[in-house]
């Protein structure tokens, strides 16, 4: 992590504080840090890395974040997993801006949360049972990963043993407190969202540009970018586009 920097908004110091996507780490938002204005800091949360052993609760999200902001309302980055929780931040903290990447407010209807709650709950059998680098494998496998293949094989090595450093039952925990058939629903709550926000997906992930529509519509203060090209791994598949567009929106 680096030291926090001064900010762009009327000489207050800002935290940019980064929150991971499932079986990453914080290091994700290191090559994206190289296209914008400043480092990002970015912990891993509970259940990964060296925060393996942190309860896996949003308690324990809020802590992080907030010793990172360091007292000031930060510009919170979230992707995927990373953005569900950043968004519920924002909505019962003070943040400066808001970036959502490849993300949702969640599922709303009680009967399809619960059916995700259960498969979440097998699938995180599976990393304890089969073992942690069979279960990475099969996760990356997983069609929303498949733009990473456009990335160098030395990239997508690096990518891999990085996840590999997560334990079996950090990543179960995580898998289960931090999936959406756990953490609450929040579409309902999206217009009381009073920040400047910045919601992103790929256009070759049509589930979530779909919903970045849908949270466009919500959320008042809000700009759409859906970068053509791009699947649901948006900030390993296109880090310099994707560090050009946040640039202009904290800039603004």
């Amino acid at each position: 992590m680096s030291r926090r920097t001064p900010g762009w908004h009327n000489g207050r110091v800002s935290a940019l504080i980064g929150l991971h996507g499932f079986t990453q780490a914080g290091r994700m938002f290191d090559e994206l840090s190289h296209y914008l204005p400043r480092h990002v800091e970015a912990p891993d949360l509970p259940g990964h890395g060296a925060s393996s052993d942190l309860p896996t609760t949003f308690e324990s999200v809020t802590r992080l974040i907030e010793w990172l902001a360091a007292g000031e309302p930060p510009v919170l980055i979230g992707y995927s997993m990373g953005g569900r929780l950043a968004l519920r931040y924002a909505l019962e903290r003070p943040v400066e801006r808001l970036v959502l990447i490849s993300t949702g407010p969640g599922i709303e209807d009680p009967t399809a949360r619960d059916e995700r709650r259960q498969s979440d709950g097998r699938l995180a059998s599976t990393v304890t049972g089969a073992g942690l680098e069979e279960f990475i494998d099969t996760w990356l496998a997983n069609p929303l990963f498949a733009g990473l293949g456009k990335r160098h094989e030395i990239w997508r090595a690096v990518d891999r043993e990085t996840r590999l450093l997560n334990s079996a039952q950090g990543l179960a925990s995580a898998l289960v407190d931090f999936g959406q058939g756990t953490q609450p629903y929040l579409g309902h709550r999206l217009s009381e969202l009073a920040v400047p926000t910045l919601i992103v997906a790929g256009a070759a992930d049509p589930k979530y540009a779909a919903i970045a529509e849908s949270m466009h519509v919500a959320i008042t203060d809000s700009q759409l970018a859906i970068i053509d090209g791009v699947g649901h791994a948006v900030v390993g598949e296109a880090p310099a586009e994707l560090g050009d567009r946040i640039s202009r929106f904290l800039y603004q």
